[in-house]
């Protein structure tokens, strides 16, 4: 049984965490989730790859080649992500029409709970990492046994070798003993 006394603040920045990307879930729904990450890629990879194409015509009213990147970069990025974000409203407003509105926000929950999970790990992934191994702010939490599995996940994704080591969890150089992790002991007096 779960104690109060158990609970670390970690613990309770862990529930928040989860409690605001599942709220924002349930009431943005899966579709505009899914809409506004595929609008960030998407406009990215968008304006990319054909802002070669819109160059030409920005350059007609500015000299520098980099403004002239950049401004076509901009504008792609933008529409893209506009016309991504919209695609996103419209499906959703077709799953509203269709009486599936309700099943759209429960995946919105299953979003925000993964979104809320991928967030929460990589923050034990960095306080694992940067902490003092003694500090007990995440190693007594409850949470951390569970996070610790994503948190493996995440540092599998990271290609450079050099940084995945960076974000190895410390062990403590003097691991405590059963004894000692208990409190003091206290010795009994002989009458």
């Amino acid at each position: 049984m779960i104690n109060i006394s158990d609970i670390t603040s970690f613990d309770v920045i862990v529930a928040l965490i989860f409690l605001v990307f599942i709220i924002r879930g349930v009431w943005i729904g899966f579709m505009r989730q899914l809409a506004a990450f595929l609008a960030l890629i998407g406009s990215y990879w968008l304006a990319g790859r054909y802002s070669d194409y819109l160059m030409p015509y920005v350059g007609r009213f500015i000299e520098n080649p980099k403004v002239v990147f950049f401004i076509s970069f901009a504008v792609l990025f933008i529409v893209g992500a506009f016309l991504l974000i919209l695609t996103g409203k419209v499906l959703q407003l077709v799953m509203d029409i269709s009486l599936l509105g309700w099943f759209d926000r429960l995946l919105g929950l299953g979003l925000g709970a993964f979104k809320a999970f991928f967030v929460a790990a990589i923050l034990h992934m960095a306080l694992s990492a940067g902490l003092s191994s003694s500090n007990n702010l995440v190693r007594k939490s409850l949470s951390s046994k569970f996070l610790a599995r994503g948190a493996e996940i995440v540092q599998e994704v990271i290609r450079n070798p050099e940084l995945r080591r960076l974000f190895i969890p410390r062990e403590p150089a003097i691991k405590p003993d059963k004894k000692s992790a208990a409190g003091p002991v206290q010795e009994k007096k002989q009458v």
